[in-house]
């Protein structure tokens, strides 16, 4: 309907400009642009009329052009809102897809956990009846046992005696190992560090131990000695003893074959008695010292 009405007062503006350029008498008669002309022809009358009517069609397409830009402006007000709900809506899309895809994630973990709960239930089922046997094998060893305890203090030796034999025997193998030490004692330091190194080996370190305390007394090879001592004490996990032996056969001697193992187990004994500030001292100066040594390259980087 705009569009058509502005189409009409162009065309009635056209035919206007066209017959505007008809003769017109002097001065003032018959002018037709001033505010009350006077003495027009019958064609300056039908073109001041037709003035009249464009003047007012211009006015008319003004104010019908301000209403077009205000609906236009409106439009693209309603255009802006609509593309900023369909932003959201698609955001929100977005959101919902998301969420399905957390909640699916729940599923499956919850499902994996019932699952776990079921097994956990069987094994604990399976843990009580074993347990559950368990005690009537306990209640009936129990009972042996005490039939057992009866039956040997109705026939047998009382407490007393059995604790004064013990407390012989004990006295006879005290007496037995002075008698091995006192005879270890009077063998070479060359036979005794043989010897403690094959029991060393072995793993047997209580008699590896009672060789080299003979060697560090008789004063023989004290640094190697010394070592192994710490050795012993280290395969024993009493750290701070091993590492009193590892400071006495470093001191004593340090170009030995042995330092890389001795620098390695200090720095380990360091760290299980919660010093790692000495155990990362002796782990650079393995790894300074010796780079080489297998000692060093399974040493920390601290």
């Amino acid at each position: 309907m705009i569009l058509k009405n502005l189409k009409l007062a162009a065309l009635i503006i056209g035919a206007a400009l066209s017959l505007h350029g008809a003769e017109i008498s002097v001065f003032d008669a018959g002018n037709i642009n001033t505010d009350s002309p006077y003495g027009l022809t019958e064609n300056e009358k039908v073109l001041y009329e037709q003035r009249k009517q464009i003047e007012k069609l211009t006015k008319d397409l003004s104010q019908i052009r301000s209403q077009f830009d205000q609906l236009d402006s409106q439009v693209q007000g309603v255009r802006s809102v609509l593309d900023g709900t369909a932003s959201k809506v698609g955001q929100s899309d977005a959101k919902t897809r998301s969420l399905s895809q957390k909640v699916e994630m729940l599923d499956a973990n919850v499902t994996a956990l019932s699952k776990q709960i079921e097994h956990l239930s069987e094994v604990l089922h399976q843990t009580q009846e074993t347990q559950k046997s368990n005690n009537e094998k306990i209640h009936t060893v129990l009972a042996e046992l005490s039939s057992l305890i009866d039956s040997i203090n109705s026939n047998y030796a009382p407490k007393s005696q059995v604790d004064e034999l013990a407390q012989k025997v004990e006295s006879l193998l005290v007496q037995s190992a002075k008698k091995d030490y006192s005879s270890l004692e009077s063998k070479e330091g060359a036979v005794l560090i043989k010897e403690a190194l094959e029991h060393f080996n072995a793993n047997r370190l209580d008699e590896a131990k009672i060789r080299y305390e003979i060697l560090v007394k008789k004063n023989y090879k004290p640094a190697r000695s010394n070592f192994y001592l710490g050795e012993i004490a280290y395969k024993k996990e009493q750290w701070r003893t091993a590492i009193k032996h590892y400071k006495i056969s470093i001191d004593l001697y340090d170009k030995a074959d042995y330092i890389p193992r001795l620098l390695y187990h200090t720095a380990i004994s360091f760290d299980k008695i919660g010093e790692p500030s000495n155990a990362n001292a002796f782990y650079k100066a393995l790894k300074t010292n010796y780079p080489n040594s297998k000692e060093a390259k399974a040493s920390p980087d601290r």
